[in-house]
C-alpha cells in the first residue's frame, strides 16, 4: 500500500476519535465564542490538528523510520499551536493585523498577537538553521515559514475559508516541489481535514488561531524543505503581496466583490 495513503488513513482514524471528544469537551466546559454571525460555537478545535498530526507522524516514524526532520516539524507545530491557543484564550480583539500587534509591542503594550509573531519568527529562524546550507537559504526559509504561518490566519474569518486556502496552497506546493521526501506532512493533514472540514464549513466549530497557525507553519516548513530556490522566491513574493494587501484592505470584501472568489468561498456551506 502507498505510504501516503497509509499516513492519510492513520490520520482519518485518529481524527474520527479526537474530533468528537474535543468538540464535546469544549461544549461541556463552555468553550464557546461567537462566530461572524454572533452564534456561539466551540472554538480552539485546532487542538485536534496538533494531537492527530503528532500521534500520526510518530506512529509513522516508528513504523517506517523516517527522517529526523519529522521531529523538528512536530516540535514546531506544538510550539506555534501553544502560542495560537494563548491568543485564542486571552487575545485582544481591538488590535488588528500583524502590523498592529508589532506596533503595539514596540509601544510597550505587548499583546498575544505580538508574542505569537515573535515566537513564530523564532521558530522559523531556528528551523531554518537546522535545514539550510547557506545564509541566503536561512533568510529565505525563515521568511517563508514565518509568512506562511500567518497566511492561514489571514483567511480564518469565515467558515471553511482558511482550510480552502490551505488546500489550494498545498496543492500548488505539491505540484511545484523538487523533493518528495516530506509529502507525508501534507497527506497526513489531508486525513485530518477530511474529518474536520465539514464541521468548519457548516460553522459547527472554529479551529481558532491554534488551528490556523498549525496549518500555516505546515505549509511553510514543507515549502522550505521541498521546493527549489526559484519556486521559493516566487512563493515569498506572493506571500509578501498577500500580507501587504491584508494590512490595507479586507479580504472578505475583496472575495465578496468577485464572483468566482465568492463562489469558491461559499462552496460547501
Amino acid at each position: 500500500m502507498n505510504m501516503h495513503l497509509i499516513i492519510c488513513i492513520i490520520s482519518i482514524i485518529l481524527s474520527l476519535l479526537f474530533c468528537p471528544i474535543i468538540f464535546k469537551m469544549l461544549i461541556n466546559s463552555n468553550g464557546l465564542k461567537p462566530n461572524y454571525k454572533g452564534e456561539k460555537i466551540p472554538f480552539c478545535m485546532g487542538i485536534v490538528f496538533i494531537l492527530v498530526q503528532t500521534i500520526s507522524l510518530i506512529i509513522t516514524y516508528l513504523i517506517i523510520k523516517m527522517d529526523i526532520e519529522i521531529l523538528y516539524y512536530l516540535i514546531s507545530i506544538i510550539l506555534i499551536g501553544l502560542v495560537g491557543l494563548l491568543d485564542d484564550l486571552i487575545g485582544v480583539e481591538d488590535i488588528k493585523g500583524l502590523k498592529g500587534h508589532i506596533i503595539s509591542f514596540f509601544k510597550g503594550n505587548p499583546t498575544t498577537g505580538s508574542i505569537k509573531a515573535g515566537i513564530g519568527f523564532l521558530i522559523s529562524l531556528l528551523f531554518s538553521f537546522l535545514i539550510s546550507k547557506t545564509i541566503l537559504d536561512i533568510i529565505v526559509n525563515t521568511l517563508l515559514i514565518a509568512l506562511f504561518t500567518n497566511y492561514n490566519n489571514i483567511f480564518n474569518l469565515r467558515p471553511g475559508r482558511s482550510i480552502k486556502a490551505f488546500i489550494f496552497a498545498s496543492a500548488a506546493l505539491l505540484l511545484t516541489k523538487d523533493i518528495n521526501r516530506f509529502d507525508y506532512f501534507i497527506y497526513s493533514f489531508y486525513g485530518i481535514l477530511l474529518i474536520y472540514f465539514p464541521m468548519d464549513l457548516k460553522a459547527k466549530a472554529m479551529m481558532g488561531d491554534v488551528g490556523s497557525n498549525v496549518l500555516g507553519i505546515t505549509l511553510g516548513i514543507y515549502c522550505a524543505m521541498s521546493t527549489g530556490i526559484i519556486a521559493k522566491f516566487i512563493y515569498l513574493v506572493i506571500l509578501i503581496i498577500i500580507h501587504i494587501i491584508a494590512e490595507k484592505y479586507s479580504f472578505t470584501k475583496i472575495i465578496e466583490s468577485n464572483r468566482i472568489l465568492r463562489f469558491i468561498d461559499n462552496l460547501g456551506r
